[in-house]
């Protein structure tokens, strides 16, 4: 049997909710809704996952807290071609015959090092397009029934950290700093968490989570 809040979530990420796109707010200030597509014909697919789990500090894990749970972020190597030493969810591109979830599934155990075979798909985002690296992702969000021991892919991942849904529901964690890149200053709403901020696609992705984390807990920003 599922906890509460997961059966929840799992009724509400189905459903559209009553507003034009929740990502909006997290879009960087010259992304000018490129996000929304359409993708040019060239781009690849790709798929993220947010895999959450109950913490082991966690008191009632057969109801467990909304800080109680999980999901793990990654920080990228830096010498990766694209996105080094960006935090992302974990994820990557579709193999041949190889539908998104997958990919997802796939690339998750690879990353965190961690079976997935037992997971609960919870439903899927809004698909999502990055300009910057011309893909067009697709992010699941599922339940891992047990708490993992993560165990980076090294030429992929210099570091695994964890958010709870509690810190990312509190708007006290939202900011939207100032950039540069190429000599150009622009804004960009960001995640805090820790000495890290997430932003770009990420932050595109989990925008719209915390939409559905409202909507599962009735209520409002």
């Amino acid at each position: 049997m599922l906890p509460l809040f997961i059966d929840s979530l799992c009724k509400v990420l189905p459903q559209q909710l009553p507003d034009t796109d929740h990502r909006k707010t997290y879009a960087v200030e010259l992304a000018y809704g490129r996000y929304r597509g359409p993708a040019p014909t060239d781009a690849q697919h790709a798929a993220v996952m947010v895999l959450l789990h109950i913490d082991l500090s966690a008191e009632d894990v057969a109801e467990p807290q909304l800080a109680d749970y999980h999901f793990p972020l990654t920080l990228r190597v830096p010498h990766l071609t694209r996105h080094g030493g960006q935090i992302s969810l974990p994820g990557g591109v579709l193999n041949r015959n190889e539908n998104a979830r997958q990919a997802a599934v796939r690339e998750a155990e690879e990353e965190l090092g961690v079976d997935l075979s037992d997971i609960v798909t919870i439903g899927q985002l809004t698909t999502t397009y990055v300009y910057v690296s011309n893909f067009i992702v697709t992010p699941y969000v599922a339940f891992l029934p047990f708490t993992p021991t993560w165990k980076a892919q090294k030429s992929e991942v210099a570091q695994i950290f964890e958010m709870s849904l509690m810190h990312l529901i509190n708007p006290d964690h939202f900011s939207s700093p100032l950039r540069e890149r190429h000599g150009v200053v622009f804004r960009s709403p960001c995640i805090e968490h820790s000495n890290h901020q997430i932003w770009g696609a990420t932050g595109l992705i989990l925008g719209e989570l915390i939409a559905y984390l409202r909507s599962a807990l009735n209520i409002s920003r």
